[in-house]
């Protein structure tokens, strides 16, 4: 039997708190003022007879000018060290911990070449194939080619939009889009969203004719798009809480880890961007980003044009999920396996069918002009 002891290399909480505090030249009264507690908590904090909570972390990263994962780390450090104090068995659960965490990271990192089922992969020959029939039509004229975006794109925001519950039809969709039409009996934010998301394709539309570099600056553009004049607060921000998905039973990260993993979902993009096909990478990275949820809203939104930015930037066109009912429960069923059980071959295929539906649409009205 092991024991389990407190050594002194341990650099707690208020310690560090407190290192911070003097840099910054402020006086216990002041941080006091400025996080808005009693003057005797930050004398707590620092002193160790008082945890600060996880938002209190946050806030005094914010001020200290401190990185928030460097405190949120020794604050959990801390809690863990507490929780563990006095056990038998300490020495076990560490190594265990330990042995987990080197796990995930091998698992993050791995590079091997991913396996895909056969009905996958019959799917995206059938891609490629279309996808050659059109670039042999190419260049389209300037005039077509708008007037079929124009098209494809206002159908997509439609449907995009109804997955997440607005209520404007196709026909309303467009006036609102092109003319600027006020459809009557229709919320302030259904009309928003409509113009949102238009703009919001421009941009993706844009990144990809223009081979920009996918980073978390351009997720957060795209998301800001999405959600301005509709949640300025939140518009192109990481949530600052935790969330629940509505009828799911995956949990997303807890918020502080949001920036993490945004990190990881960047060079997962980066890893395989040569080594995926162009439409199972899209898929991927759709479901990662809606399962982080690094939002307060607009995920949904943001990572199916996230995806498509994908689609168009390697010559592919748009993947319009549809926002029928029994499309949109395919949809959601086919994410709940991919983030609850790790099984990411519905989520593939449903991607992929809808890249074909759509190729499909696309060739037969550019071959009959």
């Amino acid at each position: 039997m092991t024991s389990f002891v407190m050594t002194n290399n341990v650099i707690m909480l208020g310690i560090k708190l407190k290192e911070l505090r003097v840099q910054n030249k402020l006086k216990t009264q002041e941080l006091a003022h400025k996080m808005g507690i009693d003057q005797s908590l930050i004398s707590k904090f620092e002193t160790e007879l008082r945890k600060p909570t996880k938002e209190q972390v946050l806030k005094l990263a914010d001020i200290l000018g401190a990185k928030s994962n460097d405190l949120m780390n020794t604050w959990l450090s801390d809690k863990i060290l507490e929780d563990i104090k006095g056990y038998a068995y300490a020495d076990e659960v560490l190594s265990i911990v330990s042995d987990s965490i080197a796990g995930y990271q091998k698992l993050l990192n791995k590079t091997t070449q991913q396996v895909l089922p056969k009905p996958l992969m019959k799917l995206l020959n059938d891609i490629d194939i279309l996808k050659q029939k059109i670039d042999t039509l190419k260049p389209l004229n300037k005039t077509q080619l708008h007037k079929l975006n124009d098209y494809f794109f206002t159908d997509y925001t439609y449907e995009s939009n109804k997955i997440e519950g607005n209520t404007l039809t196709l026909q309303e969709t467009a006036m609102v889009i092109k003319e600027g039409v006020t459809i009557g009996g229709k919320s302030v934010r259904e009309h928003l969203e409509a113009i949102n998301h238009k703009e919001a394709i421009d941009f993706v539309n844009d990144l990809a004719n223009n081979h920009i570099t996918l980073n978390e600056r351009s997720i957060k553009e795209l998301h800001y798009l999405v959600l301005k004049g509709i949640l300025n607060n939140d518009a192109g921000k990481y949530r600052n809480t935790d969330v629940r998905i509505t009828g799911s039973k995956h949990e997303p990260p807890v918020f502080f880890d949001v920036p993490l993993k945004m990190e990881n979902l960047i060079n997962y993009y980066n890893r395989n961007e040569s080594q995926l096909h162009p439409v199972v990478l899209a898929a991927d990275m759709h479901q990662i980003l809606v399962g982080i949820h690094p939002f307060i809203d607009g995920n949904g939104r943001a990572s199916r044009l996230l995806m498509n930015m994908i689609l168009l930037k390697n010559g592919y066109y748009i993947a319009n999920i549809k926002g029928s009912l029994a499309s949109r429960l395919k949809y959601y069923e086919a994410l709940e396996k991919a983030h609850v059980k790790g099984q990411l071959s519905d989520f593939r295929l449903l991607v992929a069918k809808a890249v074909k539906h759509s190729l499909t649409e696309f060739y037969n009205l550019v071959k009959t002009k």
